[in-house]
C-alpha cells in the first residue's frame, strides 16, 4: 500500500515536471511588451542606425569602424542597435572617432536616443546622442 502511494506521488511529480519543461507555453518566460528604450538586439555582426526613433526612416549598417557621413547619416541618427557578435561600440561626437564617446554595449538597441547623452569625456560632452553622432569604433569592451 505504501509502495503504491509513493509510486503515485512520484508519477504525479514527474508529470508536473514534464509539463513545465516540455509543453509549449507552460510556465515559460515571455518577451516584454513594454516600450523600454533599452532592448536586447539579435546579433548579426552590424551596428545599425536609423534616422528616426523606433527604427524609422533611413537605415545604415556597418560591420567595421566608420564615419557616418559615408552613409549620409552624420548627425542624423535617432535610434541605434549594436548587433555585434563579440564587441561593444564607441559612438563618437566627432568624425574620425574624435570627441566625446558613448558606449553602446553588445546586444543593446536604443529605440530613441533623445534622452541619452555623451559623457563629459571630450568635445561634445553633455550633448544628446540624438542627431549628434558622427562616427563609431568597435572595441572589445567599453
Amino acid at each position: 500500500m505504501l509502495k503504491t502511494r509513493i509510486a503515485t506521488a512520484l508519477a504525479a511529480v514527474g508529470v508536473t515536471a514534464l509539463s513545465l519543461t516540455v509543453l509549449p507555453g507552460a510556465a515559460q518566460a515571455s518577451e516584454s511588451t513594454s516600450s523600454s528604450t533599452r532592448a536586447v538586439a539579435a546579433a548579426d555582426g552590424y551596428l545599425h542606425v536609423w534616422e528616426h526613433q523606433k527604427r524609422g526612416g533611413r537605415h545604415c549598417q556597418w560591420s567595421g569602424n566608420a564615419n557616418w557621413a559615408s552613409c549620409n547619416m552624420r548627425n542624423q541618427g535617432s535610434s541605434v542597435e549594436n548587433g555585434g557578435f563579440t564587441h561593444d561600440v564607441w559612438l563618437y561626437y566627432g568624425p574620425d572617432q574624435t570627441g566625446a564617446h558613448f558606449c553602446l554595449n553588445r546586444g543593446v538597441y536604443l529605440e530613441n536616443i533623445v534622452h541619452h547623452y555623451f559623457p563629459h569625456n571630450g568635445a561634445g560632452g553633455g550633448q544628446s546622442l540624438n542627431d549628434n553622432i558622427a562616427s563609431h569604433k568597435w572595441v572589445a569592451d567599453c
